[in-house]
């Protein structure tokens, strides 16, 4: 018999609400590599999502379609990105792919400004934004990932079709979904400065 250590190659989904305790944030945020969600997630893009060929565009299509994380598991380019995170020490649950895959099936460009920055975008002084201040607070007050994925979807339908926005930060804010990234969408849309929130403070 081989000495050789056998390896399981990732496979399977975390399901969310798993009682595995994931790695540590430091360690979430840029695995054992040193490589970022957020780069991850931008390098599957480009390789799966933003060829020009007909798989590529097949698999955009059924992706913006979808309305739960179950439909967005039946597609095999959200595995790839389960197996690419996997493969950087991340632990994905079901609900992370499902919600960054089909908002990226959405995105033309990596490269612009941050998504709740063009939300609130005035095209004029004290005019109305891209999202309407109502609209953008019922979204923030969502905390499940699962939940998020439709209102989300319908909130992107706003903005531009050829939607160019920052492809790394979205991809850490949806990956870590918390209260910190909904504070942070809350100053972005707004326009304003950062400013550091108080531990458990939240929008509600």
């Amino acid at each position: 018999m081989s000495g050789r250590r056998q390896t399981q190659p990732a496979r399977y989904v975390r399901e969310a609400g798993s009682q595995t305790a994931g790695p540590a944030r430091s360690r979430q945020e840029e695995g054992e590599t040193g490589m970022s969600v957020g780069g991850i997630v931008i390098e599957w893009w480009r390789s799966s999502l933003r060829r020009d060929d007909g798989q590529a565009r097949a698999a955009r299509a059924r992706l913006r379609r979808c309305e739960s994380p179950a439909e967005a598991l039946a597609v095999a380019e959200t595995h790839d990105l389960n197996a690419r995170l996997k493969r950087f020490e991340q632990n994905p649950t079901s609900d992370q792919l499902a919600l960054l895959a089909t908002v990226f099936a959405r995105l033309a460009g990596v490269d612009g400004e941050r998504l709740a920055f063009l939300l609130g975008r005035q095209t004029m002084k004290d005019g109305p934004r891209t999202l309407s201040e109502l609209r953008f607070q019922s979204l923030i007050r969502i905390r499940s990932r699962r939940d998020l994925m439709t209102p989300l979807r319908r909130s992107l339908s706003v903005l531009d079709a050829n939607l160019d926005c920052n492809g790394r930060a979205l991809a850490e804010d949806l990956y870590f979904w918390n209260d910190r990234v909904r504070n942070k969408w809350c100053f972005q849309y707004f326009g304003a400065e950062y400013a550091e929130i108080n531990q458990g403070e939240t929008v509600t």
